[in-house]
C-alpha cells in the first residue's frame, strides 16, 4: 500500500508537559490506595473495550487503540492517495473515500494512567475557568465521589520518575517512541473527519471537559496482574496530597489569582495581580 506523506503520519505531536495541578477522581477508598502509593494502571485494550463499567459512555473510547487515521482526498497538507500494489506490480488507486486506520503494535501492554490537570491553553486561560474560577463539570461524580489533589507537581514527578526507573532496571517496563517523555496533557481535537496520527496524547474534542493528563509507559506481560492491569507503587503520597469531595468544588468553585512580574536585575518584580 503506498501513502503519501506517511513521514507525516507516522510522527505524533508531542504533548504539553506544563500544568499548574494535577487531579484524580474516582472512590473515596481507591484515591486512599493512590494516596498510600499504589497507581492502578490500565492498558489500551482496556479502555477500548470497557464493559460493565459505571459511566461507559464517558470512559469508553473506541479510538483509544488507533494510532493514527488516514483518509484519501484533500486535506491541508494537500492531496492524499491510497493504493494497493498488486504482484505483478501495477497499482491499484483505492478511491477517494478509502480510509486507512494503523493501531498500536502492542494494546495490551501499553498502559495509562489518567488523571486531570489544570493548565493553561492557548488562549492563556485554564480549561473551565470563568471570572478566574474553575468550574468543574458535574459529569466528574460519574467518574466518583471524592477527588485527589497533588498540591506538589514537581515532587509528584520526581516520586514517578524514581519508580519507573526501578521498573525500568527490573526490566518490567520499556519504553517507546509512541510514549514520548512518558507523561502529558491530552490534546484535544475534532476526529470525526480528522486525518493524521493522534497517538497517545490526542482525543476527540467531546473528552475536552476532562481536562486529562497522562503517564504512559510499556510493561511485560508477566508483570501484570490477573485482570491484565500493572500496579504501580510510586511510594506514599500523604504528603504533597489531599482528598476532598468533588461536590464541594462543583459548590464552591476554585479560583485562580493570575501575578504579573518583570524582571529587573537578577531579581523578579510583582506589578499586577
Amino acid at each position: 500500500m503506498k501513502i503519501e506523506n506517511s513521514q507525516d503520519f507516522f510522527e505524533s505531536e508531542p504533548p504539553q508537559t506544563e500544568f499548574l495541578l494535577l487531579f484524580k477522581v474516582s472512590s473515596y477508598e481507591r484515591l486512599l490506595q493512590m494516596q498510600k502509593g499504589l497507581l492502578y494502571m490500565n492498558s489500551l485494550d482496556y479502555f477500548s473495550n470497557l464493559k460493565d463499567e459505571e459511566s461507559l459512555a464517558l470512559r469508553v473510547d473506541e479510538l483509544e487503540e488507533i494510532y493514527g487515521i488516514l483518509r484519501a482526498g484533500p486535506n491541508e497538507k494537500g492531496f492524499t492517495t491510497l493504493s494497493l500494489k498488486i504482484n505483478n506490480g501495477e497499482e491499484m488507486d483505492l478511491g477517494s473515500e478509502a480510509i486507512l486506520t494503523a493501531k498500536f503494535p502492542r494494546p495490551k501492554n501499553t498502559m495509562l494512567f489518567c488523571m486531570g490537570a489544570l493548565a493553561d491553553g492557548q488562549d492563556g486561560v485554564i480549561p473551565g475557568e470563568i471570572d478566574n474560577q474553575i468550574i468543574f463539570d458535574k459529569r466528574f461524580l460519574e467518574f466518583g465521589s471524592h477527588m485527589l489533589l497533588i498540591n506538589n507537581s514537581t515532587e509528584f514527578s520526581k516520586r514517578i520518575n524514581t519508580a519507573l526507573a526501578q521498573e525500568a532496571s527490573a526490566a518490567s517496563a520499556f519504553g517507546s517512541k509512541f510514549f514520548h517523555d512518558g507523561y502529558g496533557l491530552v490534546g484535544y481535537k475534532d476526529l470525526e473527519n480528522y486525518s493524521g496520527a493522534i497517538g497517545l496524547y490526542t482525543k476527540d474534542s467531546k473528552y475536552s471537559w476532562q481536562m486529562e493528563f497522562r503517564i504512559s509507559f510499556g510493561v511485560e506481560s508477566r508483570y501484570l496482574n490477573s485482570k491484565g492491569a500493572f500496579e504501580f507503587n510510586v511510594g506514599d503520597l500523604t504528603d504533597i496530597s489531599q482528598i476532598i469531595p468533588v461536590q464541594a468544588l462543583i459548590d464552591e468553585p476554585m479560583r485562580v489569582k493570575r501575578r504579573t512580574f518583570v524582571k529587573v536585575g537578577d531579581t523578579y518584580k510583582q506589578i499586577s495581580g
